[in-house]
């Protein structure tokens, strides 16, 4: 026999395999979490970070530190001290979905690593969507009577996720 066919013979033990199904369903759930919430929270802290002045720019200071803390430190890092450090909420310390609590907490764990870690990156990628849009179309808007708000809404925005869906969809992949 093969070393490759003796490989995949192994997948014929249903613990194996079920092993690793296992571990493909945590892959896909972590993933789909952090890519939610990221774009999220992500979004909000790009918007905070381009656009607070005056009285609000505390926050944009805020905003800023949160990005340049979570980004420019590893991930490997955040997970490490999401699982030693982080608590697990109460109603996640009973089995669920055929997972045992321990699974559970370490589930959520993980997924808050991940959540702060690509926020800071998604917000990156969208200040930088948002920037790329010609200062220009803003004037526009507002010459043709819409507030900021609108202008954001219906002139800004649509422009900025063109340019931001390529490096979105790669920053999927990579968490993936």
């Amino acid at each position: 026999m093969s070393t490759v066919g003796a490989s995949f013979s192994m997948l014929e033990n249903q613990a194996i395999l079920q092993f690793i199904l296992k571990g493909l369903a945590f892959t896909l759930v972590i993933s789909l979490v952090a890519v939610v919430i990221g774009i999220l929270f992500g979004s909000i802290l790009a918007l905070v970070r381009n656009y607070c002045t005056g009285k609000t720019r505390v926050l944009k200071w805020l905003a800023t530190a949160y990005i340049e803390i979570f980004r420019n430190t590893p991930l490997l890092l955040w997970i490490f001290i999401c699982v030693v450090f982080c608590p697990s909420p109460k109603f996640l310390s009973k089995p669920m979905f055929t997972l045992t609590s321990v699974e559970v907490g370490l589930l959520f764990k993980a997924c808050v690593a991940l959540v702060l870690f690509t926020s800071s990156v998604i917000a990156e990628i969208v200040r930088g969507g948002l920037m790329s849009v010609n200062p220009g179309q803003m004037e526009a808007g507002r010459s043709l009577g819409l507030n900021y708000a609108q202008t954001m809404r219906m002139i800004v925005i649509p422009q900025a996720i063109k340019n931001i869906l390529p490096a979105l969809g790669n920053e999927m992949i990579t968490l993936l």
